[in-house]
Order: C-alpha cells, then structure tokens, then sequence
C-alpha cells in the first residue's frame, strides 16, 4: 500500500514538474537543433505533425504569431493536451488523497 503510494505521489510530483519546467525553459529553447521527425529523416518532407513542439513552446509563451509559423495545429493540439494533462493530474490527486486516508485509518 505505501509503495503504491509513493508512485502516485512521483507521478503527481512530475505532473506538477512538467509544466513548470516548460514555463521555466525559454520559448526558443526547442527550435534550434536536428529535426527528430521520421519523414523529415528518412524522405526529408514535413509531416503534419512538423514544427508542433517549437509551436506550443511559442504557445506557452504567448507568443501567437510564431506558434501560427511553426504549426497553426498547435491551437488545437495544445489545448487538448492540456486538458488531458489536467485530467489525469486530478485523477492522481484524487488517489493520492485516498491512499492517505487509507494509511491513516490504518494507523
């Protein structure tokens, strides 16, 4: 039970990390360096999904009209991973919160 409980607290500390780690990070940081995308790699064409980290990274920063150059799918991806991230961060919470009552009632 308390192992449990430790893991649920790491992934709560990380989901909490994350984000701020990302507001931290300049928002150039990801746009200089070698491109990690397969189809740029191996047939050195964009894919749809090209640019979308340099763009939510200008995204977070409200930078809006640089988000738009690297990729105008950034308007609609960032807003669902955030939502997602939010969600299971909640989700975590609330088991850690559990696990805690748990191991106080059993104390």
């Amino acid at each position: 039970m308390i192992k449990k409980q430790i893991i649920v607290g790491i992934r709560l500390f990380i989901r909490v990390l994350i984000p701020i780690v990302l507001i931290a990070l300049p928002a150039t940081y990801f746009d200089n360096g070698k491109s990690l995308c397969i189809s740029r790699i191996l047939f050195n064409e964009e894919c749809p999904a090209c640019g979308l980290t340099r763009a939510c990274m200008h995204l977070i920063h409200f930078e809006f009209e640089q988000a738009f150059e690297y990729n105008m799918m950034c308007f609609i991806t960032f807003p669902v991973i955030a939502a997602f991230w939010a969600f299971m961060f909640y989700k975590e919470l609330k088991l850690f919160r559990q696990g805690l009552i748990m191991l106080k009632a059993s104390n």
